[in-house]
């Protein structure tokens, strides 16, 4: 499966990457069949060491995470991905698409 096909009705863009990041990724997608035999995209997670559904917004983190992993270099022990946490004001609550930490500090 293509990460155009997982995008096509989203207002997600893959212009961000380039091709060979795109084709590496999309090697790594898993296809599985439902009940009613429509294909569902899945891919390892190589944060939190599970298969997760690609809606078009998981599909931009994961590849986002595979930049950071291996154009930049970073370690992947200091990720967390999609985590509910308080803001730094303390007054808004979200979630945390990507969150990259220094190994011996804390969350706020």
């Amino acid at each position: 499966m293509q990460l155009s096909e997982i995008l096509h009705d989203s207002d997600y863009r893959q212009s961000q990457f380039d091709l060979v990041q795109i084709h590496e990724f999309e090697r790594k997608i898993i296809v599985k069949t439902d009940k009613n035999g429509k294909e569902i995209p899945y891919i390892q997670c190589a944060i939190r060491k599970k298969e997760i559904r690609l809606t078009p917004e998981e599909a931009i983190r994961q590849l986002f995470l595979e930049v950071l992993m291996n154009d930049y270099q970073y370690p992947t022990d200091c990720y967390r991905v999609g985590i509910r946490c308080n803001f730094r004001a303390g007054k808004h609550t979200g979630k945390y698409n990507v969150n990259y930490y220094r190994k011996n500090s804390t969350f706020a």
